[in-house]
């Protein structure tokens, strides 16, 4: 049976422990490692990239931490996506977090269902933006000086935007408008480099703050 593989990036041994004994519980999840700190985790990724689909990542650890750690990932361009899970947070951090390319966040006291709903999500879109990152992103945007905020994207890059932002996956998108996939995938990394975003949970923040697209709070639960 496929399975979902995961990192538990986390120097608190049992915490560490009661995580593997849940996730465990799932059929389609499996632990592949644990490390202590950020710095084991990018020694394993350098050596197997695609070790893991998944990283569960704390952020106050020794040796590296979890902030210089998801950086590191995303300079080296590691073929995984990272779950912030931890205790230590404040509002500003959580989008600071996401605009340097986490996929999603969530506190260590969230419940089990929530913590493997939003795994799945992130393994089958690219992110999930909880109701809290959501109200977070909304606030935000309603702080922005001006009403109408300017973006340089194309019609199409919007149109492509929305979508995606709609979850369609890039073949969905390419049927979509008759066009190819490596089309939308040359689209989608124009969108990249022309909002400054590092993955898809980026393009999502853009486009709620440049009011591209209307969301209601239950639109991403």
């Amino acid at each position: 049976m496929f399975k979902i593989k995961i990192a538990i990036v986390e120097d608190v041994f049992l915490f560490v422990q009661g995580l593997r004994l849940i996730l465990e519980l799932y059929p389609d999840l499996e632990v592949a490692f644990t490390a202590p700190n950020g710095q084991v985790l990018l020694d394993k990724l350098r050596e197997e990239p695609d070790i893991v689909d998944i990283v569960l990542l704390d952020l106050e650890m020794p040796v590296l931490d979890g902030v210089d750690t998801l950086r590191e990932i995303m300079l080296k361009q590691y073929p995984v996506k990272v779950i912030i899970l931890t205790s230590h947070f404040n509002d500003g951090m959580i989008i600071k977090l996401l605009d340097e390319g986490a996929s999603s966040f969530l506190a260590k006291n969230e419940k089990p269902d929530n913590l493997v709903e939003t795994i799945r999500k992130v393994y089958d879109k690219g992110f999930y933006i909880n109701n809290y990152i959501l109200q977070l992103i909304r606030n935000r945007r309603l702080l922005a000086k001006r009403k109408v905020l300017q973006t340089d994207l194309t019609k199409r890059e919007v149109e492509i935007l929305v979508l995606i932002c709609e979850e369609y996956s890039n073949k969905e998108i390419a049927d979509k408008l008759q066009l190819s996939a490596r089309t939308i995938e040359g689209h989608r990394q124009n969108i990249l480099m022309k909002t400054g975003c590092k993955n898809t949970v980026g393009m999502v923040i853009y486009a709620i703050e440049h009011q591209l697209i209307d969301v209601s709070i239950s639109k991403y639960h």
